[in-house]
């Protein structure tokens, strides 16, 4: 009897969630019906960080792909190109030990990107300051430490590419 009122209920909150018109994260796509297919060019770097731009490529890629709500391809089979840029990296302390050297830091990356259209130079979306942030640690050498900032970076860049595909869908 628990288990029949349990699936009835979770039914009826399904259908109630729908009917609502609520839709989950990520998942609406307003962009116009001719663009089913989008190329996403290895990011520019205008930063001192090597390889950066790999970086938040690859997380970009992965999401677009991911997702599957259009088909990530080569820049002559696209519809549409997805361009960014990584403009500005920032790091600050943010955290110090009581002989005032760094035990935490904090790192900002500042993103550009845009949407357009291939057949008529339409700019679908755009947004010139996605940024992020995230602390890292502080090691006891500066390999340890360059170790967490590449951590933190990863991080960020996946926490972004989130962000820039749920915007481009949603218009935000």
């Amino acid at each position: 009897m628990v288990k029949k009122v349990s699936v009835a209920g979770i039914l009826i909150l399904a259908m109630m969630v729908t009917a609502c018109g609520y839709q989950f994260r990520g998942k609406q796509n307003n962009l116009p019906s001719d663009v089913r297919s989008i190329a996403i060019p290895v990011f520019k770097n205008s930063t001192n960080e090597i390889r950066i731009e790999q970086i938040f490529t690859d997380a970009v890629i992965f999401q677009f792909t991911r997702s599957q709500m259009v088909r990530v391809v080569s820049e002559g089979q696209a519809d549409a190109i997805l361009s960014g840029k990584v403009y500005k990296v920032e790091i600050t302390d943010v955290a110090l030990t009581s002989g005032d050297t760094s035990r935490q830091r904090r790192i900002t990356i500042w993103v550009s990107a845009s949407l357009v259209r291939k057949k008529d130079g339409k700019m679908l979306w755009q947004d010139k300051a996605l940024w992020q942030n995230r602390t890292y640690d502080v090691a006891g050498t500066p390999q340890a430490t360059e170790i967490n900032k590449r951590q933190a970076i990863t991080e960020l860049a996946t926490q972004m590419a989130q962000t820039l595909h749920d915007r481009v869908f949603e218009n935000f």
